[in-house]
This record gives C-alpha cells, sequence and structure tokens, in this order.
C-alpha cells in the first residue's frame, strides 16, 4: 500500500506533465478533425446511373478489375502541409443498388473529378453499357426522418460488418462459378430477386460505402493475416503429439500433418485475401415506406438471406450490428429510453445514408458527433479485398439480366468516343493531376 502510495504522490506531483501531453494530443485530434471536416465539404459529387445490355456475359471478375483500377485512384497525404492544413483525407465511393417500388438502379457515386476515368474503365470491360450521369435520387427525399413522418413514411435501416476477424474471407464469386455455363450462379441474384418484390410506394437503398486502404507498411490486412495464420499453426503445434519435453523437426512436421483439410484451406483463404488491395467498406440498407403499409419481413428477413450466401461457416460471415440499427428495446444496453434511443439510430441511419457517410477517423470527430441516444462510437468498418468488393456489387451476368427484373438496354451503342477527357471539364483541381 506504502508504494501505490508513493505512485499516486509522484503521479499528482507532475500533473503538469501528463496534462501537456493529453492537451496537446486533444488540441491536435480537434485541429485534425476540424480540417478534414472542410476538405470533405469541398469534394464535388457525381452519381452514375449504369445501365446494361440485354447481352451480358462478363462475369464478376471483370468488375473486380474495375475495382482495382477504381483503388489506383486512392489519394492520400503525403506530407506535414497535407495532413495538418489541407486535412486531406482518402476519398470514398458509394456502389449502390436501389429499388423503387421493383425498378432497380445500380448507382456509383464517386468524386467528381474521376468520372471520365470511371467510365473509361466501365466502357473498356462492359463496351454495350450505358452510363449517364444523373441528379442524386436522394435529393427527391425529405432531408431529415421528421419530414419523412410529416409525409406519412417511416424508416428501418440496419449496417452490416464482417463477424470474425477481418483476415478470414466471405464466400466470392469464384466459389458461384462452375466450369459449365449453366451451372454458373450470380451471387447477387437472390438479392435483386428480393428488391423486385417490392410494391411501388417502397424503396429500398442498399450502400457499399467503401475507401481505398494503403497496402504501404504497415498493411492493416496483411498484418491481421500474419497474426492469424500464427494462432493457427501455433495451436496445430499444442494438438500435435509430441516426442520430446522439446518440440523438435518432426514434431513440427506432425503438427502439420495433423491438420485437417479444411484448416489448411482456410489458412490459404486467409493468405490470398490478403495478396489483394482492400477497402475499408460499410455495408447499409435502408427501407421506406407508408406507415399504412409498411413491414419490414421482405427487407430484412429477405436481404438477411442474400447476404447469407456469402457466408463460410469455419471462415467469416456478415452480421447485423445491432448497436445501429434502427430497432430498439428496453432489454438492449443502456436500457433506458428505447423509443428515443430508436428516433437518434433513425436520425443518424438517415443522414448517414443521405450523405454516404463513413465513421469519422478521429476520436474528437466521433466525439463531435456523439449523442446520447445514438452513439458515434458504435460503428464497424470491414476490410473486404476486391475480389470480396466485386462478389457484393458487380453488374449482373447474363442469368439474371435475362429476367424482367431490371430495365436493359435493347439497342447496341457505339463505343466511347476516342477523345474522352481523362479529368472532367471545369474541375477547379489542376488538370493532368492526380494523386
Amino acid at each position: 500500500m506504502d508504494i501505490l502510495a508513493e505512485i499516486q504522490d509522484v503521479l499528482l506531483s507532475l500533473w503538469w506533465v501528463w496534462l501537456t501531453f493529453l492537451s496537446g494530443w486533444l488540441f491536435a485530434s480537434i485541429w485534425i478533425a476540424w480540417r478534414q471536416a472542410l476538405f470533405k465539404s469541398k469534394i464535388v459529387w457525381a452519381l452514375l446511373d449504369i445501365k446494361l445490355p440485354r447481352e451480358a456475359k462478363r462475369s464478376p471478375k471483370v468488375m473486380e478489375q474495375i475495382m482495382m483500377n477504381i483503388w489506383a485512384l486512392r489519394n492520400t497525404p503525403g506530407n506535414i502541409y497535407e495532413w495538418y492544413w489541407d486535412g486531406e483525407t482518402t476519398q470514398w465511393y458509394s456502389f449502390e443498388i436501389v429499388s423503387f417500388g421493383g425498378d432497380i438502379h445500380f448507382f456509383l457515386r464517386t468524386p467528381a473529378r474521376y468520372i471520365n476515368i470511371i467510365k473509361a474503365n466501365f466502357y473498356g470491360h462492359y463496351p454495350d453499357c450505358e452510363i449517364e450521369e444523373v441528379d442524386d435520387y436522394m435529393d427527391r427525399f425529405p432531408k431529415t426522418v421528421q419530414e419523412l413522418y410529416q409525409n406519412g413514411y417511416d424508416l428501418f435501416g440496419l449496417e452490416m460488418f464482417l463477424a470474425k476477424n477481418n483476415a478470414y474471407p466471405v464466400r466470392t464469386y469464384l466459389e458461384f462459378e462452375s466450369d459449365d455455363e449453366i451451372q454458373n450462379v450470380d451471387p447477387i441474384a437472390g438479392l435483386l430477386e428480393v428488391l423486385s418484390k417490392l410494391q411501388n410506394d417502397e424503396v429500398v437503398i442498399t450502400q457499399l460505402v467503401a475507401r481505398p486502404a494503403s497496402t504501404n507498411p504497415p498493411n492493416k490486412l496483411v498484418k491481421l493475416a500474419e497474426a492469424e495464420i500464427s494462432r493457427l499453426k501455433e495451436e496445430a503445434i499444442k494438438k500435435a503429439p509430441k516426442k520430446g519435453a522439446i518440440l523438435d523437426f518432426e514434431d513440427t512436421i506432425g503438427a502439420i500433418s495433423s491438420r485437417t483439410p479444411g484448416e489448411t484451406e482456410i489458412m490459404k483463404a486467409i493468405e490470398r485475401k490478403a495478396t489483394k488491395n482492400y477497402f475499408e467498406a460499410v455495408v447499409r440498407y435502408v427501407y421506406l415506406a407508408p406507415r399504412e403499409s409498411f413491414s419490414i419481413v421482405l427487407p430484412y428477413r429477405g436481404l438477411r438471406v442474400a447476404f447469407q450466401q456469402f457466408s463460410i461457416p469455419n471462415s467469416n460471415h456478415f452480421d447485423v450490428n445491432y448497436r445501429t440499427w434502427t430497432r430498439t428495446w428496453i432489454w438492449e444496453y443502456p436500457y433506458i429510453f428505447p423509443k428515443r434511443r430508436g428516433a437518434g439510430h433513425k436520425a443518424r441511419m438517415w443522414d448517414y445514408c443521405r450523405n454516404r457517410k463513413l465513421p469519422q477517423g478521429t476520436y474528437m470527430g466521433k466525439l463531435a458527433q456523439f449523442h446520447f441516444f445514438t452513439s458515434s462510437f458504435t460503428q464497424k468498418m470491414s476490410l473486404l479485398n476486391t475480389e470480396e468488393l466485386a462478389t457484393l456489387w458487380h453488374l449482373p451476368t447474363e442469368a439474371v439480366i435475362t429476367q424482367p427484373i431490371m430495365e436493359r438496354i435493347e439497342a447496341k451503342k457505339m463505343g466511347p468516343p476516342p477523345n474522352l477527357p481523362i479529368f472532367r471539364e471545369g474541375n477547379k483541381e489542376l488538370p493532368g493531376i492526380m494523386k
């Protein structure tokens, strides 16, 4: 007890030291949050409506290539000036599938400066597709939840994340493909089928909001994969029969040979996921409907079932972040004011959906958005590589678009003009400069 008392006295006598460090950390966090908010407010956004031809025989692998090219557009602060004055932050994208009463659209929201690069990528891989820059459909909806209520509408929304360690992959399009084309399955066929069943006055908005993540050391995904593989190897060694007190070469060989085929495949899958570029992403969907016909059975149960097909029992799956969804009960933490918490969750969900937001990158940025009834610290992001991202969002294959659930282009269009500009005209950014 005397030692603890002495330590306490020393800490109290040095209060000015730790208070200085704490104040400096708080000031830096507040400053960066403010500068990043200014940087984000200056981003000019564009929304692309992507339509498919009737004959689309491209597999999701083509979309993975487009995702890789989008990742290559990643910007990042390169020096102290960009970090602390410009407040530069990595720009993000929103890959969306929206159903307006069963009328399904594929949207891609992107920083406007990259619009022609992205168009060129789509035209290069889908020569017959049609890409149109359109006004943001969100502008047709009320800006606040209260205005939604006044118009007789209600909403339900939730976010999903990878339930296990992000090093573990989910089932991707490669496992849905077969050597026999007749046996091929489109991973998003179930999702589109659910969205096509909506009533005329119902709307479902699914968003995959993602920003390219850095692959420079320290690579977060690689570090997670290395740590998980090391843990699996140690577990295998512990389970293997040992011949002596000291683990020798034969014991190690025995540990390796004692692995089941499933354990070996999981380790290979973890390594394969880490070899590809990845995004930090949030999966979100929101359901809107008039109060008299409001029912979350189809959007909630149906969409959850559609996402369950990506699950691998001994690897990973998508789970609902119940701390952020719009349903609340008295028996859930913090066990008080369930109606007020539900209203707060709806307001936060609608704001994040309208503005395609990702969680704040700084502690003070999150604290600035904190509200007692809807914490800004409860969002969870997932690390999805380009293969997983292309599985969740890609233009439907031939088997899907032959069904009457999507608008299709009947006539084949000419290719893009040879003088298509690389950067959008009128952009305030300096032409020819891309970070």
